[in-house]
């Protein structure tokens, strides 16, 4: 088999971001979406120029021209879904956050693996071009010891009563959406933390801001800001000891960075890079995955079981902390 059968599950937001991207990957064949009714997974269809559409998702399952399933519905909805397309024998991609508290997603990525299944959270950060070149850079040293990560994911969400994101049923709020990278970065770059300190607010029962210090055992730190009350910056920033990379906004699908190095501050010299977005962004990702499973890899090392279950168990701590003030 030179390429994987998907279904993908959910029309909302991610669709309309990563449904055109399935065209461009040579070993991906996006067979099916998947909705709650026929009728929006039909209209979905015909939008995205995908073959079929379905509002059963456990008629979906059943078949046997499926391989993998890609859930990218609420939060509230991943675990439930991604357990029930693995006990078909599909493998997954779920979208992030995996689940919604650590202990799910160590419950889930170890039956796939029991299952010798290919699961993965839809990190597509971790495959992006200039992150994949400033983590190279970083791992050659050519910023030196790095000290400090600054990330921001900041955007102004009026209050809905019926969006996602201020749905505590759906388990809404900033940390499980944006924080999962703003986290998510520093970990890549400094390993999982050993202190997790938060502060921040709670608006409507969900963490509507959140300001997270992450210290890690060789002294790195790092300050991570979601909001969906407030609009602000969406860039990133490596600090080190010769040098530091500055993440053009979004840096999470960032396209450009400047390294800059030496003493010289203010005008220190410096080197702005350009990476190429394939589509939205997403093929590097689609593609990876496919190849993983047709090599019968049972995750990706780009975004490995132990990588998402580390930010998982960083969330928990934030959102315990904010909650219990």
């Amino acid at each position: 088999m030179e390429t994987t059968r998907w279904a993908m599950v959910g029309t909302g937001l991610m669709l309309e971001l990563i449904g055109r991207d399935f065209a461009l990957v040579d070993n991906v064949d996006m067979q099916m979406i998947v909705s709650r009714t026929a009728e929006r997974a039909q209209e979905a269809a015909d939008t995205f120029g995908f073959p079929e559409a379905s509002g059963d998702f456990e008629a979906v399952l059943a078949r046997d021209d499926i391989d993998l399933v890609y859930i990218a519905t609420p939060h509230s909805e991943h675990f439930r879904q991604a357990m029930a397309a693995l006990e078909a024998g599909k493998h997954v991609l779920v979208e992030k956050s995996m689940t919604t508290c650590a202990a799910d997603t160590r419950t889930l990525c170890a039956f796939a693996e029991s299952r010798g299944l290919f699961a993965m959270e839809a990190m597509w950060t971790a495959f992006n071009p200039v992150i994949t070149e400033v983590r190279r850079r970083i791992a050659e040293g050519q910023i030196g010891d790095v000290n400090l990560v600054q990330t921001n994911f900041c955007f102004s969400l009026p209050y809905q009563s019926e969006a996602r994101h201020w749905n505590p049923q759906l388990a809404g709020g900033s940390t499980l959406d944006q924080g999962v990278y703003t986290l998510s970065v520093p970990q890549m770059i400094l390993g999982a933390p050993s202190q997790v300190t938060a502060v921040g607010t709670i608006d409507h029962g969900v963490d509507a801001e959140t300001i997270v210090t992450l210290d890690f055992d060789a002294g790195g730190r790092a300050i991570c800001v979601s909001s969906i009350r407030s609009n602000g910056s969406l860039s990133a920033v490596v600090s080190g000891s010769t040098g530091s990379i500055e993440i053009a906004g979004p840096f999470w699908s960032s396209s450009e960075f400047v390294q800059r190095g030496g003493p010289a501050f203010p005008s220190m010299p410096f080197e702005a890079v350009t990476c190429d977005i394939e589509g939205m962004g997403y093929v590097p990702m689609i593609r990876a995955v496919s190849e993983a499973v047709l090599k019968g890899q049972t995750q990706h090392p780009l975004r490995s079981h132990a990588d998402t279950i580390a930010v998982a168990e960083t969330m928990d701590a934030v959102l315990a902390q904010l909650h219990s003030r």
